[in-house]
């Protein structure tokens, strides 16, 4: 197994907004399913889920929502050496939501600014990058993270409609002392790489059929520009291969559940969750959950959950997980005890 460490550099703050209009996931089963999905509801965990409300609100929107928290109360703009952005949902394909972000948010121009397409392992990605990037330059780096899933998922598909939030986040990656350490390890199958997709792009263009509703197997209809998700492969790989990965990492690193406050996991559904929790030898104490307020907001779910429930909590050292579209994994070992943690913002967008 690869373990990659970076020295001197610390999470100093993270900000998460989410908009204001929340879906009942009870009342939305029925409008939309016409059937009763209380038993599927209660294994993903999502009793709601926070939407835009306008089609043109994006995850630039929100990730410049939480990013202004961080700059009205704390980190200085000119401070900021470079600007990275994870998202599978940007404004453009081309220029990137980075640069934007840049003069959004009245950043110095002297900076690198870029994008990373990666979805539930993405955070992990984020500050992977953010942290080597701050190292070398000895400058904060500013890490936004967001995803407005709901443009992309078919209410009628029974398989996702339940499952996707939208949400934004910021976060700042500091120079530190060098007694700061970060330890990573990455693991990627693209053979699955079907079983989360959102298959329009450059190898299958928008056409005049991309945006007609079709009926699929067990009723489900969907654009072939939304979100398609095979349950049971993904099932398969959280809870039989990563595992593996995560126990792996930390056998390689000699350290155990005991020696971390919390374990954070990307929120894919609250009944994987605990059974990836208890295969890696963690207690649910450890493992705080926000999927059932805010539901799969993808690589935002890992500083959301941050934001949302670790508020007010003392915590120190956090084993970050994320996994899932790729299909890919991410393991992180890292402090956040001295990491300011912003109450969570809500936007009507």
């Amino acid at each position: 197994m690869q373990i990659i460490n970076i020295n001197g550099v610390s999470l100093e703050s993270i900000s998460a907004c989410v908009p204001l209009k929340t879906v009942n996931n009870h009342e939305f089963a029925k409008e939309f399913m016409g059937e009763n999905m209380e038993s599927t509801i209660g294994a993903l965990g999502i009793k709601e889920r926070h939407v835009c409300r306008l089609d043109s609100a994006t995850s630039l929107d929100l990730c410049i929502h939480a990013a202004g928290l961080i700059f009205e109360k704390d980190v200085r703009k000119v401070d900021i050496g470079a600007v990275v952005f994870v998202t599978l949902t940007p404004d453009y394909l081309m220029p990137n939501n980075a640069s934007y972000a840049q003069h959004l948010l009245g950043l110095p121009q002297e900076i690198p600014a870029f994008d990373i397409n990666h979805a539930c392992s993405g955070y992990i990605y984020g500050i992977w990058n953010a942290g080597m990037i701050a190292k070398n330059l000895n400058k904060k780096v500013l890490l936004l993270d967001g995803d407005v899933n709901s443009h992309y998922v078919s209410p009628w598909d029974k398989s996702t409609g339940l499952l996707f939030g939208d949400a934004g986040t910021a976060t700042v990656i500091s120079p530190a002392g060098e007694h700061e350490n970060w330890s990573f390890t990455f693991n990627t199958d693209g053979s699955k790489r079907d079983a989360i997709t959102m298959k329009i792009g450059f190898r299958n263009l928008l056409n005049s059929e991309s945006l007609t509703y079709k009926e699929y197997e067990g009723g489900n209809k969907r654009r072939f520009i939304d979100m398609q998700m095979e349950g049971e492969a993904v099932f398969k790989y959280v809870v039989s291969r990563v595992p593996k990965i995560v126990t792996d990492f930390l056998e390689e690193k000699e350290s155990g559940p005991s020696e971390f406050s919390h374990l954070i996991l990307h929120q894919a559904n609250s009944f994987m969750l605990r059974k990836l929790a208890r295969k890696i030898g963690f207690s649910f104490d450890q493992m705080p959950l926000s999927i059932n307020k805010f539901g799969n907001t993808s690589s935002a779910s890992i500083p959301l959950t941050i934001c949302s429930e670790l508020f007010s909590t003392p915590r120190n050292e956090v084993l970050m997980v994320g996994m899932g579209a790729g299909l890919a994994t991410g393991v992180a070992e890292l402090n956040i005890k001295n990491t300011k943690i912003y109450p969570l913002l809500t936007v009507d967008v």
